[in-house]
């Protein structure tokens, strides 16, 4: 309770945690524990009394503080409530999918969960009483801008091609896209700073929830069917959401071992690491090997510049890499990952090529017609994600939960347009498979579709946005590294974030990935609490290099 009072204190005061921490003449992590009750502030109560202006007393009287004159509710109890529906928001992401694929205990209509995610954080950012301190909130532009300018190339493509576009598909395409960036939004607002601990914590029990899955569910379905893609964890049939969060989250505890060597799960980095990139390799998503292997170099490089101990860590995750990989190749031959490995070592040339093979279909359009460089064929009409919901909606994949829906929405029958007809449906009918696998000769990717739908400056846009946001974690990872305390979460966190934006990034090309909420939802909702974090700390100094 006298946490949450100092909180309260600070806050009403208009001080940052960065501020405060100068007043009492201690570090920034030292206010955090206080405000989370991990540290005892009776000894500093007079101290504190002073830097807020409240009486002595004040602080330790146990009742709730007093509501603001406005009638909003107490400072303390939004706190709360932003905290869970962050924390729910990403639970819920991360495992509904295990209760309605593996055992299926609720309805599959509860996949589309994050639609109520997705309103629930907004209506919680517009309803709830802002967090308030100095925060700074013109860091949203940066986002903000070009998210509009990619709503105004929808519309453009909309209204050129008005009897291409179909309204489901366009509404689907939009969401997928943008919601994120609404989703990074209303996280901001409403999340408390102070509380960075309990998300790092969150990730952590989640990777924990990800193995004991895959050793108790996934292995024994996976022995008598030599079957990778059952290693899925609690993503339901899709192997490459795991493998995604498994990287998230092992970037996530490699922060952890380096800046929190005193926390309970640091001391089991090591055999965690093992277990995560084991898994990665077990199922047996190749294309996302070099991904994987691409993140550990950054997550090595932004770690061996944090004294010896960084240096040592960042060669110890190269390093267990090359030996897991190896091991799991040679006592598993049967999922030829020796072969796929060896083969992009002798040519990696040859990645880039087989995959620019399997997007020329873009080329063709634009050489058949140019004006789609600039217009679009319409967002929802050529190959994005949001196209083959409702183009293969009649599939029997099992991955292929939103099918029924979409036929719904379009009457029964499979939506089509001339465009996909003809430059991508030839190809999707019949993918071929490269070094064990599709990914690379597959017509989609959030490259090309964005391309072909929305045109060049819709395209410019959204990728401006995700290149932003990988550099704005970078360089808070930088910021924070500097200044990092032992035992503070944060650095960790924006790690973790970075390495979350560049491995998206990458994965745009494969697929279209990036309109995969279960992907980008946790993401930027990292970024978020970083971000607010960061600007809690050191509302006066907003600089992030």
């Amino acid at each position: 309770m006298t946490g949450e009072r100092v909180a309260t204190a600070r806050r009403e005061a208009g001080l940052s945690q960065k501020e405060l921490a100068e007043r009492l003449g201690v570090s920034l992590w030292d206010v955090e524990r206080i405000e989370d009750g991990q540290q005892d502030a009776v000894a500093r109560l007079d101290e504190l009394a002073r830097a807020t202006g409240k009486p002595r007393a004040w602080f330790g009287t146990g009742e709730a503080p007093a509501a603001e004159s406005n009638g909003a509710e107490p400072v303390t109890r939004t706190d709360r409530a932003g905290v869970v529906l962050v924390l729910s928001a990403v639970a819920i992401l991360v495992c509904v999918r295990f209760f309605t694929e593996v055992y299926k205990i609720v309805p599959r209509a509860a996949n589309f969960l994050d639609i109520p995610i997705f309103i629930a954080l907004v209506l919680g950012a517009l309803l709830l009483p802002a967090v308030r301190s100095r925060m700074d909130t013109r860091h949203a532009f940066i986002f903000v801008f070009p998210a509009l300018l990619v709503l105004v190339a929808c519309a453009l493509a909309t209204l050129v091609n008005p009897t291409r576009v179909a309204l489901p598909p366009a509404l689907v395409f939009i969401y997928g896209y943008l919601a994120p960036i609404g989703i990074y939004l209303a996280t901001y607002r409403i999340w408390p700073a102070g509380s960075a601990l309990s998300l790092s914590r969150l990730f952590v029990v989640l990777a924990l929830i990800q193995l004991v899955v895959v050793v108790a569910v996934d292995v024994p379905r996976f022995i008598p069917t030599q079957d990778p893609d059952l290693i899925s964890g609690t993503f339901g049939t899709n192997a490459y959401q795991l493998v995604y969060f498994l990287i998230l989250t092992g970037a996530l505890l490699a922060g952890i071992f380096t800046f929190e060597p005193d926390r309970r799960v640091a001391k089991y980095v090591p055999f965690l690491f093992i277990a995560i990139l084991a898994t990665i390799f077990l199922a047996q998503y190749r294309a996302l090997i070099l991904t994987t292997a691409a993140a550990l170099v950054l997550i090595g490089l932004l770690l061996g510049r944090f004294r010896a101990r960084g240096v040592l860590i960042g060669f110890a995750v190269l390093a267990t890499f090359v030996v897991t990989l190896s091991f799991t190749a040679r006592s598993l031959p049967y999922l030829g990952l020796g072969p796929a490995v060896k083969a992009f070592t002798a040519d990696p040339g040859q990645i880039v090529t087989e995959r620019v093979r399997g997007l020329d279909h873009l080329a063709h359009l634009f050489t058949d017609h140019p004006r789609y460089m600039f217009t679009g064929t319409g967002p929802g009409t050529y190959s994005s994600r949001a196209w083959q919901t409702f183009a293969q909606a009649d599939s029997t994949n099992p991955s292929n939960v939103a099918g029924r829906y979409a036929l719904a929405l379009t009457g029964g029958e499979v939506y089509g347009t001339d465009v996909s007809d003809e430059y991508v449906l030839p190809q999707a009918s019949n993918p071929q498979v490269f070094q064990g696998s599709y990914a690379l000769k597959v017509p989609f990717s959030d490259y090309t579709s964005l391309l072909a739908e929305i045109g060049f400056f819709g395209f410019c846009a959204m990728v401006f946005i995700y290149l932003a946001a990988m550099v704005r974690a970078g360089r808070l990872t930088l910021a924070l590294r500097r200044v990092a305390v032992r035992g503070d979460p944060l650095p960790a966190m924006a790690l973790a974030s970075t390495v979350g934006f560049f491995v998206l990034l990458q994965m745009g090309i494969l697929q279209s990935w990036l309109e995969v909420t279960r992907l980008t939802f946790p993401t930027w909702i990292l970024l978020a609490v970083v971000t607010k974090e960061y600007h809690a700390r050191f509302a006066s100094d907003h600089a992030e290099t």
